[in-house]
This record gives C-alpha cells, structure tokens and sequence, in this order.
C-alpha cells in the first residue's frame, strides 16, 4: 500500500520555494560574516543579529503557513483503489476497474535531493509529484508529496501490480 500527504493548493509549491529562498538568505550572509570576521565588530554584529532573528520570524510564518495550504488529507492507493482520507477518516474511493486511464510520472523522486535540484527549485522548476485519473472524460489530478524512499519504492511496487493487471497506464515525463 502506498501512502502520501495530499497536496490540495498549488499555493504550496510557491511557499516551499519561499521557505527554501529564506533559509538561504539566513545561511549565507551569516556564513560571510564569520568568515570575513572571526570575531565581527559591534556595529555588523548587530544588523546581522537583527537580520537573522527577522529571517526566522518570516520562516517560521511561512511554514505555518505551507502547513495550512498543505491541508491535512492522505492519499493512500493499493491494487484495487484510491482512498483519500483526513482526520474524520476515509472521504473519497475510486476504484481502478473504474477508470478509463491512469497516467503517471515516468519516475518519482523526493524533492529538493540534489543540491541541482535544489538550484532549479529556486529558479522556478518545481518538481511534482501526482497521479492524474481520467474517468467519465475528466481529468482529476492528486498531487502528493513523499514522506520517505520507502513510499517511493512502494508507488513503483504498485505500478508494477497495476500493469499486471493490465490496467490502461499511460506515462508521461
């Protein structure tokens, strides 16, 4: 069974790149200050304090605020399904037999993994994952976002039994 945090807002992929472009903002200056002074004077001591201090302030608000973009659904798949879930339990199924088409990434990946990854990020190409089902000619697409490799490998395990099945895949890069 595979299962992963449901992203409902494409908000959150801006936000993400907001947090990462703050954590960088905090890392780098500092890092030149300590380099170039080992012991800074008073008068850079103070503004990059203030700085720093500022820059987890405006962290920690976006990170509130990917939480509640994020939402707090669950998307789970196995063989025969697609459950979406929350706290109140299971709120929607698809069964597979249903569907008209499944299509599907051609690989899934963790985001932010390379430090290219990463520079990419940061210029605007933000990987995604997602499912896209077509049934009764429409399209529905789930966005996720993995929690570990383990998931990863469990989404390719379970691709793999989907095809087996043979049910209409189509992959797209």
């Amino acid at each position: 069974m595979f299962r992963a945090k449901l992203i409902e807002n494409k908000r959150y992929y801006k936000l993400r790149v907001k947090q990462m472009s703050l954590m960088f903002l905090l890392l780098i200056p500092g890092s030149i200050v300590l380099f170039v002074y080992k012991t800074p004077p008073i008068w850079i001591a103070i503004p990059a304090l203030v700085l720093y201090i500022g820059t987890i302030i405006l962290m920690v608000r976006n990170q509130k605020k990917i939480c509640s973009v994020a939402g707090n659904k669950l998307i789970e798949m196995d063989i025969d399904e697609i459950r979406i879930k929350s706290k109140k339990g299971i709120e929607e199924k698809i069964k597979l037999n249903n569907i008209e088409k499944i299509i599907l990434k051609d690989q899934y990946s963790m985001p932010q993994e390379t430090m290219k990854e990463v520079g990419q990020e940061l210029t605007g190409k933000i990987k995604q994952n997602y499912i896209i089902i077509n049934q009764d000619n429409e399209a529905r697409r789930f966005d996720f976002e993995f929690d570990s490799y383990y998931m990863i490998n469990q989404l390719n395990n379970l691709i793999k039994s989907w095809q087996t099945k043979e049910y209409n895949i189509e992959k797209i890069s």
